[in-house]
């Protein structure tokens, strides 16, 4: 019962988060901010991402290693491009975990900075709130194990995109690998995940391109 009240205090205070970003994205003048032209190209704008992927997590409890606990799992992205190469957003990330009699989940809600120093490769950190819950299917009162606290994240991706390309803005199919961390509560998470997202990337409007002369 402890543990539930700390997670869903640490959830409350999380998904306060939301509201903050929301308002700081929504403070700025649009997509179309920055001082500059820029060039056209596809990783512009908002995006909007939905995954899912797999891995493994390997879980202590209460100083005591339990090993790695398979794992499998989505996340939901959102943020902005402040500039071509920086950009903020929102990760929402949550995995089902396994391992003989014991299951459960873990998951987080954070913000992260997004880099794109190349091409269509990025890279992402961030931090937030997280949670890890586990209980041995084998026990009779089944209590939950873990706790709620910190959760600091991050991980690489790469964007295709396979169908024809917009002037700017489009669809990807993305590969991705995270690695997650949450170490607070009776039971530590240090989770490394690889899988494939699909983003939704809006563009600039015309007026902020650098586009040939008519």
């Amino acid at each position: 019962m402890r543990s539930l009240m700390i997670c869903a205090r640490a959830l409350r205070s999380t998904f306060m988060l939301s509201p903050a970003l929301t308002l700081l994205l929504a403070t700025q003048p649009g997509p179309a901010r920055a001082q500059s032209l820029e060039e056209p190209r596809a990783r512009q704008g908002y995006w909007l991402a939905l995954g899912t992927g797999g891995g493994g997590a390997r879980m202590v409890e209460k100083g005591k290693a339990l090993g790695v606990y398979p794992a499998l799992g989505f996340s939901l992205r959102i943020g902005q491009m402040l500039t071509s190469t920086v950009g903020v957003g929102l990760a929402f990330d949550y995995a089902a975990v396994k391992k003989n009699a014991d299951s459960g989940g873990l998951g987080d809600l954070a913000m992260e900075v997004h880099a794109n120093p190349w091409r269509n490769f990025a890279v992402h950190a961030g931090a937030g709130l997280g949670f890890v819950m586990v209980t041995d299917q084998n026990s009779e009162d089944k209590t939950l194990r873990g706790g709620a606290g910190t959760c600091v994240l991050a991980g690489a991706s790469y964007d295709f995109f396979p169908w024809h390309p917009r002037q700017t803005g489009g669809w990807a199919i993305t590969p991705t690998i995270d690695f997650r961390a949450m170490p607070d509560g009776d039971v530590h998470a240090y989770a490394l995940f690889a899988g494939l997202q699909v983003i939704r990337w809006s563009g600039l409007p015309r007026n902020m391109l650098a586009l040939p002369a008519e």
